[in-house]
């Protein structure tokens, strides 16, 4: 029974998120469809990490086992392409043991927020938070370091996971994750706008052994009001000391979070 490792990349502007949904547009949801379409009934599709509505990927991985497939992984991306709309990629293919499980072999995964301030448009408005205010990366990276390490981030996790006293007794691995990058750099930004009234892009980068729900956004909302001015960098501390979602910054919106790689065995990180 061949399983097969793919690494998917979407726009996530038109999903309801990456699982299926009843009566919901998902990235799986047009995954599965796409599978039917070849012929390919049943299929079992298996995602390393949950996006919510909005949030983008250049390296989402799955896995799908078929059984009725016989062609080579080559001809499966093709079909798979013919098939998959214009928000969504299998950008690769291949075949891996059945055993492999996307989400519980992984052992660390990268998502990046992008964060302009500048000009509102369109095509930077769709994978960034614009502001229009100044942006301190020097500030911003003094604060986002201070997050590096394992703790108890119960400051930054949404869903009811951050509250103390509605925390969910019994999971694995409580609020407590390790944060082994995180890091904000300023990055080239060329478009036409840009020209006549610069727009500069920072990129807020986070690799951890595992996330929480919604901790990326809140990290950034929390990245965004040291940057502005507003708090100093030791305010990071005070967070995550406090272990209270009910103090903690409001989200920053979902168009400016990618899902950019998850790692396996022996997969080292990048520099960036």
């Amino acid at each position: 029974m061949p399983t097969f490792r793919l690494r998917l990349a979407y726009d996530g502007t038109e999903f309801a998120g990456s699982q299926v949904q009843p009566g919901q547009r998902t990235v799986q949801g047009e995954l599965n469809r796409a599978f039917v379409s070849i012929g390919i009934v049943p299929v079992r599709t298996t995602f390393a990490g949950r996006t919510d509505r909005g949030v983008h990927a250049i390296g989402q991985v799955a896995s799908a086992t078929m059984p009725a497939w016989r062609d080579t992984p080559e001809q499966l991306q093709r079909a798979l392409q013919a098939r998959l709309p214009r928000d969504l990629s299998a950008t690769t293919v291949e075949i891996c043991d059945p055993k492999f499980h996307p989400r519980f072999d992984a052992t660390w995964r990268e998502y990046r927020y992008r964060i302009a301030v500048g000009t509102q448009e369109p095509f930077v408005a769709r994978y960034a938070y614009v502001l229009r205010h100044r942006m301190d990366c020097e500030a911003a990276q003094a604060a986002v370091g201070r997050l590096c390490g394992k703790h108890d981030f119960a400051t930054f996790a949404s869903g009811g996971q951050g509250v103390p006293s509605a925390r969910h007794i019994g999971r694995r691995h409580g609020t407590t994750r390790t944060i082994l990058r995180c890091e904000c750099r300023e990055v080239g930004l060329n478009t036409i706008a840009s020209f006549e009234t610069p727009t500069r892009l920072f990129e807020l980068r986070v690799v951890a052994d595992g996330f929480l729900p919604q901790m990326v956004r809140n990290i950034a909302g929390a990245v965004i009001e040291v940057g502005q001015g507003r708090r100093g960098s030791e305010w990071i501390d005070d967070l995550v000391a406090a272990r209270d979602r009910r103090i903690g910054p409001s989200p920053a919106p979902a168009q400016g979070l990618m899902l950019w790689r998850v790692g396996f065995e022996n997969d080292a990180i990048s520099d960036w």
